[in-house]
């Protein structure tokens, strides 16, 4: 196994050698010497040769450690196996939802497509379950590797001056980002294959780790208590984002845990609590120190000074989010233009009695409804930290007024919710620069800006009310898929387009009253300029979004043929991986935990962004969502206890007949937004939920190694990860069909593979815990 060991870090050495040099010195000097590569390939080479024959040196001390560690797992108390099942399972838990943060912080593509730090956490965790039979768990390599990958991205993202802010995918557009020349792709792939290789590496000991511990307990008790142990890391992980807690808080708990089990073996100890300390050197050092980084429930924050206005700046993923105007000087004209821009909403309405802001931010868009007379203003933010920065550094205060009313909410779910109505409803540069969730590819602000959402907007304006949608369109296509958004959502009448002169920013107006329009006088002499008819060309083609087919960056609906690059990807290095430790072909009589691993993702992923709908997009409704789903997989593993379900079948029924189920009410656009049509989304969400869980239980009861079908569970998880990329052209209902396929496949497996294990895995297997990783 060390050699394995070494040569996947061999091969992601001289990745991050070479990423270092190349850039290093293309920064220090210039010419066809450098430039052609040869003198960064060469010190490449050298520093890994270098780094080979140290890790050579280190292959006594690691095999050694690798065997004391597994003794020290086997001669564990048996009085202590339940906690320590318990207790593994929510470290590998929590330690995935760590790293997945904490890249999307430092990596902006990260921030984007959180999902691909997901899977590399499953492949990692996939090759550890299924070698948790070995007579070597080398836990002492966990700390140093994170210490690796800490300090590779940080030098990447704060110290070599490198434009990350490449998205290689065509289809869908992201704020702040480019699609990039090759060179630009090209590094950005292989800073990617570097990330996932380190990140898989790290988690294939702390799944050998869950894995063995698994194997001291019969195997639905131990299932069980991986599922408790999963939950408690969901919690762990709740608990931190409501402090508001930064990355070196959340990783000394792993730290924490991963120290506890080497207590016995004082060697292992000793090289842990190094690399502790270096990755909390890592951690807490002060990239930017004139910048405040703040970690909100949500994503990070940088907070600092805008070198034009003197007043607070917010980055968010790495890019430009927002900045504070200060307009309170009628006689100041620097900023004119833009104070316009921010005015010219609340002149469309000549009465301001009530007026809602979903998308508050810092504060603009309230200080401009107050200036503009406003009796009263709904502020609604998703974010504590954003709405908190406003309160505390806007110039004008507008938080602070008693006109206004701040809340903490998901515009969608304040709009559906809400028994107010308003004279007007803003829409003020609502967009999103991260994931609802780390399985989805979804982004936050997705169902705001869907047909459905616009006439929940529309249902909250008085008879004579006026909504207003600002936003910065990235292509023409994207402004015409806006157009024909709002003209669905008021019965087919177009909206008014006003082009802005500042950010590429169109404010689009429309009225519950047939019979309003916008004075042309009005927009002349705010010095803005009428697109309406630009927007109405009907050859400019665009696709409207639905709450089906959220995909509101993706102006046409067509299919991600570029993210399939990405997807060759994740397989080669998985590939590469798993041909690594696995000399010997894999054999397939576990393969029905495959495609239930694949299909619960799909269902899962269904569900969160379905709740998360129904209940509000806000990180709490999405950390109880990842909690329910866990706890819906235990309620299953304690019925087949409870009950003695031994055979299958039953299950399955019950499996498809709520899958379909699902299928057919989210064909009929659901139920009612009433609390009953919540309970109702609820019970149809989670019921497939319990009977995959059933499924499993009962089939983990029958066959062999736990240990085993968790790793094919993962391996299967991996698959339904990439199969949701399927949702970007056919649409979120469509999972449904493709998780019942993998269902049928399943079924279909079993029945070829009945009961016994004939065919094992080259080792010892794993357990399911894709349902707890799958989060």
């Amino acid at each position: 196994m060390a050699q394995s060991l070494i040569r996947l870090m061999v091969i992601i050495a001289f990745g991050s050698f070479g990423t270092i040099a190349v850039h290093s010195l293309a920064k220090a000097w210039s010419g066809s010497f450098v430039s052609t590569g040869f003198l960064p390939v060469c010190l490449a080479t050298i520093a890994t040769v270098a780094f080979y024959y140290a890790l050579k040196r280190t292959v006594p001390f690691i095999d050694a450690s690798a065997q004391a560690q597994a003794r020290s797992l086997d001669t564990l108390n048996a009085k202590y196996a339940d906690a320590a099942i318990l207790f593994s399972a929510a470290l590998s838990l929590f330690l995935e939802l760590c790293i997945i943060r904490w890249q999307s912080s430092v990596l902006p593509f990260f921030a984007f497509y959180k999902n691909f730090g997901l899977l590399s956490c499953f492949v990692g965790l996939g090759l550890g379950y299924a070698l948790a039979a070995r007579d070597r768990i080398p836990l002492v390599i966990v700390l140093p590797l994170l210490a690796w990958q800490f300090g590779f991205m940080t030098t990447v993202r704060y110290g070599l001056e490198i434009d990350l802010n490449t998205i290689p995918f065509r289809e869908q557009l992201t704020m702040g980002m480019n699609v990039g020349n090759l060179s630009e792709i090209l590094l950005l792939y292989g800073l990617l294959a570097i990330v996932f290789l380190i990140t898989a590496l790290t988690f294939m000991p702390v799944g050998q780790l869950c894995g063995r511990l698994m194997e001291r307990r019969t195997k639905l008790r131990a299932y069980g208590l991986n599922l408790l142990g999963s939950l408690l890391g969901v919690l762990l992980m709740l608990v931190a984002s409501f402090l508001w807690t930064p990355p070196l808080a959340w990783f000394a708990l792993c730290f924490l845990a991963i120290l506890l089990f080497t207590l016995k073996t004082p060697s292992l100890m000793m090289v842990g609590l190094s690399f502790t300390v270096v990755c909390t050197i890592v951690l807490a050092w002060p990239v930017n120190p004139l910048w405040n980084r703040v970690y909100s429930p949500y994503q990070l924050l940088e907070i600092g000074r805008s070198e034009d206005t003197g007043l607070t700046l917010i980055s968010a993923a790495g890019n430009f989010y927002q900045k504070i105007y200060d307009f309170s000087d009628a006689q100041s004209t620097r900023w004119s233009k833009i104070r316009e821009y921010y005015d010219f909403p609340y002149k469309a309405h000549p009465t301001l009695a009530d007026v809602a802001i979903v998308g508050a931010g810092t504060g603009n868009d309230v200080a401009a409804a107050l200036r503009s007379g406003a009796e009263h203003v709904e502020a609604i933010e998703i974010d504590p930290a954003i709405l908190l920065t406003g309160r505390l550094s806007h110039p004008e205060m507008p938080y602070s007024d008693a006109r206004v009313h701040a809340v903490v909410n998901d515009a969608r779910s304040f709009l559906r919710t809400t028994e107010q109505t308003f004279d007007l409803v803003v829409y003020g540069m609502l967009d999103s620069h991260t994931l609802l969730s780390q399985g989805s590819s979804v982004r936050l602000d997705s169902f705001v800006y869907t047909v459905e959402g616009l006439r929940e907007a529309r249902a909250r304006l008085k008879p004579d009310g006026v909504l207003s949608l600002s936003f910065t369109v990235l292509s023409d296509a994207l402004g015409r898929k806006i157009y024909l958004m709002l003209q669905q959502a008021f019965d087919g009448r177009p909206p008014i387009c006003v082009e802005a002169n500042t950010d590429a920013s169109i404010i689009f107006l429309e009225s519950n009253d047939e019979k309003w329009a916008l004075p042309p006088k009005l927009v002349e002499d705010a010095g803005l300029t009428d697109r309406t008819a630009f927007y109405a060309d009907p050859s400019l083609h665009a696709d409207v979004s639905t709450d089906d087919w959220p995909f509101f960056y993706m102006p046409q609906r067509i299919y991600p043929v570029s993210y399939l690059i990405m997807v060759f990807q994740l397989l080669a290095l998985s590939l590469l991986i798993a041909v690594n430790f696995f000399p010997e072909r894999p054999k397939v009589s576990h393969l029905s935990f495959f495609f239930l691993g694949a299909g619960f993702m799909l269902i899962e992923t269904k569900g969160i962004t379905e709740m998360g709908l129904t209940f509000g997009n806000t990180w709490q409704v999405i950390g109880i969502v990842l909690a329910g789903i866990l706890t819906m997989a235990f309620l299953g593993n304690c019925a087949v206890q409870w009950f003695g379900i031994r055979r299958p079948l039953t299950p399955y029924l019950f499996l498809f007949a709520a899958l379909s189920v699902g299928w057919y009410v989210a064909r009929e656009g659901g139920f009612a937004s009433t609390p009953l049509g919540r309970v109702e989304t609820s019970i149809v969400l989670t019921l497939p939920l319990l009977f995959s869980g059933i499924v499993f239980s009962t089939l983990l009861s029958r066959k062999g190694q736990v240990s085993g079908m968790i790793a094919m569970n993962l391996l299967g998880a991996i698959c339904g990860g990439l199969l949701e990329y399927n949702s970007m052209y056919f649409g979120f209902r469509f999972l449904y069909l493709i998780a019942i396929g993998c269902y049928l496949l399943a079924f279909a497996s079993e029945l070829r593979f009945p009961k016994k294990d004939t065919d094992e895995l080259p080792v010892a297997s794993s357990t399911i815990r894709y349902e707890n990783v799958s989060l």
